[in-house]
């Protein structure tokens, strides 16, 4: 994929998942949660919101400050995160920890608005496509740095 194109999915799917998280946690602000005590505290949700849409702005800022410094023309496989053949013992290792990494990311996102099903699944599974096209944009950027 283009690197132009490529931007513009993770910038999609990133907006896609802050989507997911304002969506669960609104119906967990309408219903309330079972067995707490304070409810009022579930009003403190749209600071959460406030700060979502600043971490998806500077995320997205700051991918795009990367994206200008990367050569022109230059192409980003997503799903070359899965090709383990060839490569070094330390590369494996490092790629088993980002995939328990995402992997753990994804069950917490999940378990955040589990009695919501669709709006879990949504999350954890937008999340995780999140974290793989940030981890082919940064593998994208430090070979940029590494060949100057």
């Amino acid at each position: 994929m283009k690197k132009w194109v490529f931007w513009s999915a993770m910038c999609t799917v990133s907006l896609v998942n802050g989507a997911f998280f304002v969506g669960g946690s609104a119906g967990v602000m309408g219903r309330g949660i079972a067995g707490t005590d304070n409810q009022a505290s579930l009003l403190f949700i749209p600071v959460l919101w406030l700060m979502a849409i600043w971490v998806l702005a500077a995320l997205n800022l700051c991918t795009l400050l990367a994206g200008i410094q990367m050569e022109k023309g230059r192409t980003i496989h997503p799903l070359e995160v899965f090709h383990l053949s060839g490569l070094s013992r330390r590369a494996k290792v490092s790629r088993a920890g980002f995939f328990l990494a995402a992997g753990l990311l994804m069950l917490f996102g999940y378990a955040l608005f589990a009695p919501d099903m669709p709006w879990a699944i949504g999350y954890a599974l937008s999340g995780g496509l999140l974290l793989l096209f940030l981890n082919a944009w940064i593998r994208a950027f430090a070979q940029r740095v590494a060949y100057q």
